[in-house]
């Protein structure tokens, strides 16, 4: 999946897992959330790598936190593999996909604000003259009261 299809895909979240949706055998319940599910399994039966590291439940929705915003932030990614089924047996025992994220490996120090009504995101990325140290940081805030705020039934909704 190329990360670039992200900035030009309508969303009204901004969640990257909204790119995945789009991917034959996975669906959503709901989507106002970052959850998914593939081929009929959980949403926690999803295994998800991001530099080669597992991380263990990145989508809290089984507890209601975190529904507005993505585990991954979409500025931040150099790469991105995912495997509806027939993957490696070294990727993990879950029955139902596999998501690589590769973060960018910062080349030259670029910044990066994306803003919206939903929400902001800023990442800023760089390497030393060195090149003994880099960085690449991120940041995101994600609110969608105006959005609930224009429906008739109103609500106390705070992720």
């Amino acid at each position: 999946i190329q990360p670039k299809l992200f900035k030009v895909l309508p969303s009204t979240t901004g969640n990257f897992e909204d790119l995945l949706k789009t991917q034959i055998g996975v669906s959503a319940n709901n989507e106002l959330s970052s959850g998914y599910s593939v081929r009929g399994g959980n949403f926690d039966e999803n295994l998800v790598y991001v530099n080669d590291f597992e991380i263990f439940r990145p989508q809290l929705a089984r507890s209601g936190q975190q529904e507005g915003l993505s585990f991954i932030n979409p500025l931040m990614v150099q790469q991105l593999r995912f495997s509806p089924g027939g993957f490696e047996a070294q990727s993990g025992d879950k029955f139902s996909s596999v998501l690589d994220v590769l973060y960018t490996t910062p080349l030259t120090r670029r910044t990066q604000i994306s803003t919206g009504l939903t929400g902001a995101q800023f990442q800023s990325e760089g390497l030393s003259k060195s090149h003994a140290l880099s960085w690449n940081i991120g940041a995101r805030y994600r609110s969608l009261q105006y959005m609930f705020n224009s429906l008739e039934m109103q609500g106390a909704y705070q992720p």
